[in-house]
């Protein structure tokens, strides 16, 4: 159906005559008069009772309006819909993440996205890099955001964020009395450490600072996610080394948290994404506003 020719139509039947028809859309009236008997051709069906200068709607002219209208609807929406997706407000972001990011980095960007583009709607799926790869690789998600650094042909990677490694030590610990620590002050000490699924990791760093102060740690715990791992350090089980950003949490149910003064050990969030992949608009949107965030809150991690 010839969509021009549709709004012509719903113009005279709401102006109520070709003439008032003609100047709202700003022609002449013959050519609207055959313009209409063309559609009627096209349709092959008679909209128009024509009584001498009236025109009447007949049965089918009725059903024609109320559903053009829709139609019209339809046609602007998807239009105005299509113009907001290709400039990045209006559409679906699939996004997988570390914990650390879904704490502390996405709760602020949603609120920047709400408030700015509140047509996007983003789906999160959060796990260990090795299942963000296979979900990124697969196409399930559009963006990854991982801790670990991920060297892969078909893997773009930018740095999100860099904050330091704080140390969590259990409640009444002799290390608690102290500003900062050095590695070397935690050679007796229980270590508890998340395993890296993928790369190289927390842990890696950990180990290798210990083996360059002398000693190999006593890890007696390997996990997958810090926050559990705090709770055991609470219990008094041993020490762990958490990210800075899990100071925010500022809970009095959370171990200790001191920064480490030799060496000053950091840890980086990123972003990943399929080097082959075509990047929507809604996803380079996205990720602007992630970045903007992660920019304003790496002061607060590095405080």
């Amino acid at each position: 159906m010839n969509l021009h020719r549709l709004h012509c139509f719903i113009t005279v039947v709401e102006e109520g005559s070709i003439t008032k028809a003609a100047t709202a859309l700003q022609m002449t009236q013959p050519p609207l008069s055959i313009l209409i008997r063309k559609f009627e051709q096209e349709l092959n069906v008679t909209l128009f009772n024509r009584l001498g200068r009236s025109l009447e709607l007949t049965p089918s002219g009725v059903f024609l309006y109320e559903k053009g209208k829709e139609l019209l609807d339809l046609s602007e929406n998807t239009e105005k819909k299509l113009i907001e997706f290709h400039e990045g407000i209006r559409g679906t972001v699939k996004l997988g993440c570390t914990t650390s990011a879904n704490l502390f980095i996405l709760p602020n960007v949603f609120k920047k996205i709400q408030k700015e583009t509140p047509n996007i709607v983003t789906h999160v799926r959060e796990g260990n890099t090795s299942y963000i790869l296979e979900e990124l690789r697969s196409h399930k998600i559009d963006i990854g955001i991982v801790r670990t650094s991920v060297r892969a042909e078909d893997i773009h990677t930018s740095t999100l964020l860099t904050e330091p490694l704080l140390l969590a030590l259990p409640p009444n610990h002799h290390l608690c009395e102290k500003d900062s620590i050095d590695i070397a002050d935690l050679r007796n000490e229980r270590f508890l450490l998340n395993t890296t699924s993928y790369g190289s990791g927390v842990a890696d760093d950990v180990i290798e600072a210990c083996q360059k102060s002398g000693f190999t740690p006593n890890v007696v715990y390997w996990g997958t996610e810090t926050l559990p791992t705090l709770m055991m350090v609470m219990k008094g089980a041993g020490i762990c080394f958490v990210p800075s950003c899990f100071k925010l949490l500022n809970s009095p149910d959370l171990p200790v948290l001191r920064p480490l003064a030799n060496p000053v050990l950091q840890t980086k969030l990123n972003i990943i994404t399929l080097k082959d992949r075509y990047m929507t608009s809604i996803s380079k949107r996205f990720l602007a506003i992630t970045e903007e965030v992660a920019e304003k809150m790496t002061s607060i991690f590095n405080d």
